[in-house]
């Protein structure tokens, strides 16, 4: 059973025709559903498709592979668009399947065997016009300032089955809006050209004679005879016809000279061939115009006549008329030679040519189709979570900035941002007075978001260190691995200290009467834990601004202590300590020197 059907196998194979993948150019063409189809110069059943214009290609699960996007810099920055395309120049199956359908129902036993073999557009061995070609004002326009930014096409044209062709823009703002509104109409402003050729089988000469010669003999003959006793009746009848017919016809195609195809053997066949037909056709002895040979027609001694009499009947009867013999006969002769002679000779010469092919197809109607599936269309902020990044600014409090002149060294800010995967991103700013003197109270951290999606990401941590001048670096929070978290934009840098302003107020005049020339008024308090002056104040007889200001720092919930020491040409007198009570302070000069100086007790020539 397994030998006979691979037998029956080999045979279905050897009888098939294969076919050649080269098309005929001048027959066999069909439009069927909008689809030309050229047939196979080898197999007329066999047919290959012409495709009708370029299309998006798609994946295998009938996803478009086409994207159209706008970005968005929420600084103002870089805006504009990014356009990408794959482009295949066929048929999708199920159109191919519906085209061989409805073929069948023309052609019997017809199949479409794929595409037509296409071939790019050479030119003296580099790209002609160039196969793939992207039309568009706006993706074309890449001069300084123009619509696109760039442009990147793949150059060849995706001619092969499974072959595709790309095309990629980036463009500007004003290009991506305009090639996006034009996505919504109906014809858009991007159109992609094929430009190719494929190869087609073409007769270049043609001759064909037929010489017809008939001849028709006909013969036809016939007797009847009845005859009794002394009657006879008989009737002969004969017809002899010869018929002949001839026709040489001879059918010449020559397009040998537009096609460059040499011919000359191919005339001297049929002019040889013609002149022995002639001859053959009209050669009466030996040729087919020789006659027939005749038929011979029923004769009419066939037929037996009068009976003779023998001698005994002559003697004794005499010579009276005898009978006729009994013989009632029908004789008949039909002949009909029929001779046919035919000849037909046909001389073919055929060649190839190659012929252009140049479509175009419009991605037109896309946003009507697709526009709100966001795999193809969208539009994409640049503040992307994997590109982002936080700005964190510290600014000196301004209350204390004239403390850099006399209290503080600089101030230092430690950041720290935590990542769930990965280690911390840290970095230090430092203010000092030479910052601060030229203006800069602010700097910032700006910290990358590295794609974190929950809504604490603008999270962190941060120490600030004071360093006081002549004293220690005070830590906010205290400790070396402690932290403050925050999560502000904005973060004011306030020492851990209280401020107080003070206003002080000497009576100038009373300065010359009791021959006091300067006053040198101290301030002392609690400040990192450590009692210490802080100020020092210099009131001279010759001031012209009868009040001073000064500002102190000092722990949260300490006192401020002062003492005023008075000079005089004939010697000084230092006051008692005495704790401010008020940020308003009025000095007056003691008596003399030497003398009770009227005041405060414990504080000399001192009223608050």
């Amino acid at each position: 059973m397994k030998r006979v059907l691979l037998l029956l196998l080999l045979f279905s194979f050897a009888g098939s025709r294969p076919a050649s993948a080269l098309v005929n150019y001048d027959k066999g063409s069909r439009a069927v559903l909008g689809v030309q189809l050229l047939q196979d110069s080898e197999d007329p059943t066999a047919y290959y498709y012409l495709p009708q214009f370029p299309r998006l290609a798609m994946k295998a699960d009938s996803t478009f592979e086409f994207l159209c996007l706008k970005y968005v810099d929420q600084a103002g920055g870089t805006n504009g668009g990014l356009f990408h395309a794959l482009v295949e120049f066929t048929l999708p199956d199920p159109v191919v399947r519906r085209v061989e359908n409805a073929l069948r129902e023309k052609v019997a036993g017809a199949h479409v065997l794929g595409p037509v073999p296409l071939m790019q557009s050479i030119k003296d061995g580099e790209d002609g016009m160039g196969s793939f070609e992207v039309v568009s004002a706006v993706l074309s326009d890449k001069a300084e300032g123009g619509f696109t930014r760039s442009l990147v096409t793949s150059g060849r044209a995706p001619l092969m089955p499974g072959s595709k062709a790309v095309v990629a823009a980036l463009l500007r703002q004003q290009g991506a809006t305009l090639l996006w509104n034009s996505l919504t109409s109906p014809t858009s402003d991007v159109s992609v050209a094929i430009h190719g050729y494929y190869e087609a089988a073409v007769e270049g000469y043609n001759a064909k004679i037929t010489a017809d010669v008939s001849t028709v003999y006909q013969h036809f003959s016939s007797t009847t005879n009845v005859q009794q006793d002394y009657t006879k009746t008989q009737l002969r009848n004969a017809v002899d016809n010869l018929q002949r017919d001839g026709t040489l016809k001879i059918e010449v195609l020559d397009r040998t000279a537009g096609l460059g195809i040499k011919a000359d053997d191919m005339a001297g066949v049929l002019q040889l061939v013609t002149d022995k037909l002639v001859e053959l056709m009209f050669d009466s002895k030996t040729g087919w115009a020789k006659d027939p040979e005749r038929e011979t027609a029923v004769e009419a001694n066939q037929i037996q006549g009068r009976q003779e009499r023998g001698w005994f009947a002559s003697t004794f009867l005499g010579s009276d008329d005898t009978k006729y013999f009994t013989d009632n006969q029908y004789v008949l002769k039909n002949r009909k030679d029929i001779r046919q002679n035919k000849f037909v000779l046909s001389l073919s010469k055929k060649s190839t040519i190659k012929v252009p092919l140049d479509t175009a197809g419009n991605l037109g109607g896309l946003y009507q189709a697709m526009g709100q599936d966001q795999r193809y269309f969208r539009v994409v902020n640049l503040s992307d979570p994997d590109f982002e990044f936080r700005p964190v600014y510290f600014q000196v409090d301004g209350d204390y900035i004239d403390s850099f002149q006399d209290a503080l060294n600089f101030v230092t800010v430690n950041f720290r941002k935590s990542y769930p995967d990965r280690p911390p991103y840290t970095k230090a700013v430092t203010f000092n007075r030479a910052d601060v003197e030229a203006g800069k109270t602010t700097q910032n951290v700006a910290f990358p978001r590295l794609g974190m999606t929950s809504q604490d990401w603008t999270a962190y941590e941060y120490q600030v260190r004071w360093s006081l001048r002549g004293g220690p670096t005070i830590s906010v929070p205290a400790g070396q691995d402690r932290w403050t978290k925050g999560s502000d934009a904005a973060l004011s840098l306030s020492p851990p200290f209280d401020k107080r302003v003070v206003e002080i107020e000497a009576d100038r005049s009373l300065f010359g009467e009791r021959g006091i020339a300067t006053a040198v008024v101290e301030f002392a308090t609690i400040l990192a834990g450590k009692p210490r002056v802080v100020k020092r104040v210099t009131l001279r007889a010759v001031d012209t601004t009868p009040t001073s200001k000064i500002a102190l720092i000092l722990d949260k919930d300490s006192q401020v202590a002062y003492r005023v020491t008075w000079h005089a040409k004939n010697g000084s007198k230092e006051g008692k300590l005495a704790i401010l009570d008020s940020d308003y302070l009025f000095l007056t000069p003691p008596e003399a020197t030497g003398s009770p100086a009227a005041g405060t007790p414990g504080a000399p020539g001192v009223t608050p």
